[in-house]
């Protein structure tokens, strides 16, 4: 197999790791260097020195939003300075150099209401550079009187920074969905920031929008953004899709949506947008009650779940209702599972039903646990250690042993070591411990599965380049925080991951943007598999860890994102191999397996081949599976 193997893991988590693991293993100081985010309290003393080395630069411009490392480091230093710093820092607001600007801005963001004094100049700056950093420090200083600006500025600005509006300000954006004069654009953008970081707004928000959402549906005839010529009946879907005919009640229902369980008393609402029987409001609506956990879903997800090209949304719809689906959805889920044409459907199928938790599955499952694809395994696996079937663990408790001991399927060992830890409340130690020996580190930062290994990975935190211009991806909002921009013909795929916050997945297209997942998703990379485009998604956080593959397709001109293969753990590396297959290397859903070794330094805990059909194998020593 080919040498490079490359990683998706975000630079702050080498850092969480660190400061987690630094009472056992010692993190190193060492002198301060301008790539080194660990050791910014040495980059510059006093007032004087920090201030200039602001305005110290390094190359030519790249053009990246962010400040570079001297001025970053500068500007969290300035942070902590008093107000008199305030008036040179405002001089460097027109300072020719846009990394400099953006040092000043990020500065006094960094003094919250020390800065006060600087808002009239950073709305000038705003109003000069909608684009630029200066709503960074107008966020942070959370002060009214930057509402008119923004709404002014609002498809030019930061989509990373709207996201994080303060309370006082993050209002404004609830404003763009009352206005029945919004454009589409506008309304795609706030329900993306507003679905985002749902948990983070006031729960008055929801009685707000549930307001909103019933004046919508009192309209004889649905209301749409202004200008727009729509068709009479646009084709069908399952997916959530948004464009100039998408009426304004969906933007609302998919906002309500991220609430989950704490909007679920705009269930009656949403319900009543469901019977509207638009095709654009109809799957928004299904999704939110699916958020609710509303048993009014129930329906509306089997009947996706009959159709084909519906079945891996229904399937996600159906693990999330959990035992609201029961018993409704165990007959059909059974029969998937036994007759499922794909891996992956089978698989979706028997987590589904550990979700569900009707003990009319346990036989079907136990049966699974050595079907022939070794995906239905771990999910079998995975049902039977779930808490659905908490009630029968005595009798299960030899099985998910004998799985630790010797199933060939890494998923599944970990699936039942810790469903048996979870019930014992002891550490199941596993037959194939993680040996540090096996992960040997080499030049360039390069890791070898071992000595004689022809596997090798090269963990690379780099974001998604900026597209060029005429890409599709060129013009998406919010493109400046995504973790995924891949074009796709006339489209653009884009993820965004928020670690532990979930994140998002969709297709933007001119003039329509289709949510593939939210907001549960954590998109790392993209790679092209078989001739399938497949996303590498996952989480390593604290004592746990998580990661999977989804294939992204099209059919009709609809989109579709299918939870494909269960890792091991969050991915960390990948690489295709001579034949084409997908080779991962992955945490171990420990965060003693993510550290190995010296501190602060990563490997992967499991490698992993993927072949085409969503079989997953592990890597031995030789490289072979």
């Amino acid at each position: 197999m080919e040498g490079v193997v490359k990683s998706g893991r975000p630079r702050w988590l080498a850092g969480l790791v660190c400061a987690v693991v630094a009472l056992a293993l010692g993190c190193a100081r060492h002198t301060w260097k301008r790539d080194d985010v660990m050791t910014w309290e040495g980059c510059c003393e006093g007032t004087d020195a920090c201030l200039s080395l602001l305005q110290e630069l390094h190359g030519p411009d790249t053009g990246e939003k962010w400040p570079a490392p001297e001025q970053a480091c500068a500007a969290w230093k300035l942070g902590r300075a008093g107000e008199d710093v305030v008036p040179r820092l405002i001089s460097l607001l027109e300072h020719p150099e846009p990394r400099v600007r953006g040092g000043a801005v990020q500065a006094l963001a960094n003094m919250g209401e020390k800065a006060k004094s600087a808002l009239p100049a950073l709305l000038d700056a705003y109003e000069r550079e909608p684009r630029g950093m200066a709503l960074h420090a107008l966020s942070s200083l959370d002060d009214e009187r930057a509402a008119p600006a923004i709404l002014r500025h609002l498809l030019e600005s930061p989509t990373s920074t709207l996201e994080h509006l303060g309370p006082t300000l993050a209002p404004v954006l609830v404003g763009v969905l009352e206005n029945p004069e919004s454009s589409w654009e506008a309304l795609v953008l706030v329900r993306h920031v507003l679905a985002r970081r749902g948990s983070m707004y006031t729960e008055t928000f929801v009685l707000r929008l549930r307001t909103l959402l019933a004046r919508e549906l009192a309209e004889p005839a649905l209301r749409r953004p202004p200008g727009m010529s729509c068709p009479a009946a646009p084709a069908p879907g399952c997916e959530a899709v948004f464009d100039g005919c998408t009426p304004r009640a969906a933007y609302v229902a998919s906002v309500l949506a991220a609430y989950g369980r704490q909007g679920e008393k705009a269930a009656p609402e949403v319900l009543q947008a469901l019977q509207r029987g638009d095709v654009r409001l109809t799957p928004v609506a299904l999704q939110a009650l699916v958020a609710f956990g509303s048993p009014a879903a129930v329906p509306g997800v089997l009947e996706q779940l009959a159709a084909p090209e519906c079945r891996a949304r229904a399937l996600t719809s159906l693990a999330s209702l959990g035992p609201v689906a029961r018993p409704a959805a165990t007959e059909p889920l059974l029969r998937l599972l036994a007759t499922g044409d794909e891996g992956w459907e089978r698989a979706r199928a028997a987590e589904a039903l550990g979700r569900v938790g009707d003990s009319a599955a346990l036989d079907a499952l136990r049966q699974a646990v050595d079907a022939p694809h070794s995906e239905v395994q771990a999910a079998a696996v995975d049902a039977l250690g779930s808490y659905s079937f908490q009630a029968h663990a005595e009798e299960l408790k030899p099985l998910l042993q004998q799985v630790v001991a010797v199933h060939a399927s890494p998923v599944a060992r970990i699936h039942a070591r810790l469903a048996l830890e979870w019930r014992s409340d002891q550490e199941v130690r596993p037959a194939d411990s993680i040996d540090c020996a096996r992960l040997i580190p080499g030049r360039s930062g390069e890791w070898t599965v071992c000595e004689e290994g022809h596997t090798s990975v090269q963990l690379h935190w780099d974001k998604p380049k900026a597209p060029p211009h005429g890409s599709p991806c060129a013009a998406v909002p919010g493109g400046d925080s995504a973790s995924v921009l891949e074009p796709m013909g006339e489209a653009c795929l884009v993820g965004w991951d928020d670690g532990e916050f979930g994140g998002a997945l969709g297709v933007y297209e001119a003039g329509r943007v289709t949510v593939l997942e939210e907001p549960q998703a954590n998109p790392l990379q993209v790679v092209r598999m078989h001739g399938t485009l497949v996303v590498l998604e996952g989480l390593a956080h604290l004592l746990g860890g998580a990661g999977r593959l989804v294939r992204v397709d099209a059919s009709e001109g609809q989109w579709r994102a299918t939870p494909w293969v269960t890792l091991p753990g969050a991915p960390m590396a990948y690489a295709l191999d001579e034949a084409g297959d997908l080779v991962v290397g992955t945490t171990d859903q420990r965060l003693d397996a993510v550290v190995c070794g010296r501190a602060g330094t990563f490997a992967p805990a499991h490698v992993v081949r993927v072949t085409r059909d969503g079989r997953l194998a592990p890597v031995e020593p030789d490289g072979r599976p």
